[in-house]
């Protein structure tokens, strides 16, 4: 019943099954029409993440693939971590709430059995799917962080005039890094990657400088000054990987950071103005903003920016000795 998926474009029961997948991924950004693209995107990502080194398990019944869990190694956190780290990407089913929940849970077993040793399992699944969240319990697994997605279509928005500076705001090098966090570190939320949850906080800081440097290598990291003084930050990325196949990009905000003193005083909205008008100008039509959901002020700002919550997720790690 349980098998490794080899073929990956050709397989018409995989399809089946993801079709009927209600958690695809910017399921509520397509239009009729685009639901193979959508399948197509999905497929991609499993044929990369087993290219990786990962795995991708089905369940079959009566030669119908009713069960899906895929798994890449995450090489970044295994690194910081020092213990080898996956990610689970996909974790589908079929079949009654009872059934997919069945399903699901002894297809992670079977998973995890097929990686050896110390291990740190962590996903981001959808707060509805409560088959996969019952299933990653009776696995183990414990939520450290509930995120909510928020997405504005910038199609609307034509306008590329730079918004009005209060702050200097500026993209940030990988050496202005350490400065950013003396004023900075403490307005990361933790659990932000699920296993960075249980880390001592010297070590937790040295991660989140690593993880900014990486943003920041790729221009993609924004920091507000007043005065010479940093006072907030953002962490943003363009996933051009879904115009291949959605015909749309998207610009995803990892964080958005205001020191203490000076939130509510529109450092937040300066950041968020600033990252949209480089979306725009780089042909970007939707952005999101992961934001966690007991970050009031940071929902509030993106909701004044225009932005709906189109998806809430619960971030689960479990720690295998």
């Amino acid at each position: 019943m349980f098998a490794e998926l080899l073929n990956l474009e050709n397989n018409r029961t995989m399809r089946q099954l993801l079709q009927s997948y209600p958690h695809k991924p910017f399921n509520w950004a397509l239009v009729p029409g685009q639901e193979n693209s959508q399948v197509d995107y999905i497929t991609d990502s499993i044929r990369k993440a087993v290219e990786s080194g990962g795995i991708a398990k089905t369940y079959n019944l009566g030669g119908t693939m009713v069960g899906l869990c895929v798994v890449r190694p995450d090489q970044w956190a295994s690194r910081e971590l020092s213990t080898r780290t996956y990610q689970i990407d996909h974790l589908i089913a079929t079949g009654s709430p009872e059934t997919r929940t069945l399903i699901k849970a002894m297809l992670l077993r079977e998973t995890m059995r097929n990686i050896i040793g110390k291990v740190c399992f962590v996903t981001q699944v959808p707060y509805t799917d409560l088959a996969s969240i019952n299933a990653l319990e009776r696995m183990g697994f414990t939520a450290t962080q509930t995120s909510l997605v928020m997405a504005r279509d910038l199609s609307h928005h034509q306008s590329s005039a730079r918004p009005e500076e209060i702050y200097e705001v500026q993209q940030a090098s990988a050496d202005d890094v350490d400065s950013i966090l003396q004023e900075t570190a403490g307005q990361i939320p933790t659990g932000i990657f699920g296993w960075d949850s249980r880390l001592p906080r010297s070590t937790m800081t040295k991660v989140y400088r690593d993880w900014l440097r990486n943003y920041a290598s790729e221009q993609g990291l924004l920091l507000a000054q007043d005065r010479g003084r940093t006072v907030g930050l953002l962490a943003e990325r363009i996933h051009s990987d879904a115009t291949q196949f959605l015909g749309f990009s998207v610009g995803s905000i990892a964080l958005i950071a205001t020191i203490p003193e000076y939130r509510n005083n529109g450092v937040a909205s300066q950041l968020m103005a600033d990252s949209l008008h480089q979306f725009r100008n780089q042909g970007v039509r939707l952005a999101e903003v992961v934001a966690y959901a007991a970050d009031t002020p940071t929902v509030q700002c993106c909701q004044s920016q225009g932005f709906v919550t189109v998806e809430s997720t619960l971030t689960m790690v479990n720690w295998r000795n």
